[in-house]
């Protein structure tokens, strides 16, 4: 793995749990989540994870799309994972059933994110060179 792409992961990472860590310490004010007939969008989360990936795509280059696409699923498999082992009543379809928009919506932001902070970063390098 080349160091720019480790770089941008790192940094991916950290700006998800300062939003996370942002999310828990102002509560019930900053996250609302938006209901739809298809399921619930934490908003919060959603613009945490496309913030975050434009700054790692914007440090890592272009082939940091697929790895943001990566870190966000691994993140879902593990929050699925101990949402099914903590509530045994929950099924993984009923887990995946009930945050499908939500997981869909992330990794898409996850993809766009890193691809829009791709893009900038070589802009940021032409007006430089």
């Amino acid at each position: 793995m080349d160091k720019r792409i480790l770089s941008g992961c790192i940094a991916s990472l950290v700006g998800l749990m300062l939003v996370a860590l942002i999310g828990f310490m102002f509560g019930a004010k900053l996250q609302h989540v938006q209901a739809t007939p298809w399921g619930e969008l934490p908003l919060l989360d959603l613009a945490g994870v496309a913030l975050s990936m434009v700054a790692g795509g914007a440090i890592a280059g272009r082939r940091y799309t697929w790895f943001a696409v990566g870190l966000v699923a691994i993140m879902w498999a593990a929050t699925v994972f101990v949402l099914v082992s903590l509530q045994p009543e929950m099924t993984v379809a009923k887990v995946l059933r009930f945050n499908r928009l939500a997981i869909g919506s992330s990794l898409v932001l996850a993809w766009l994110g890193a691809f829009i902070g791709a893009r900038l970063g070589e802009r940021r390098t032409r007006v430089v060179a």
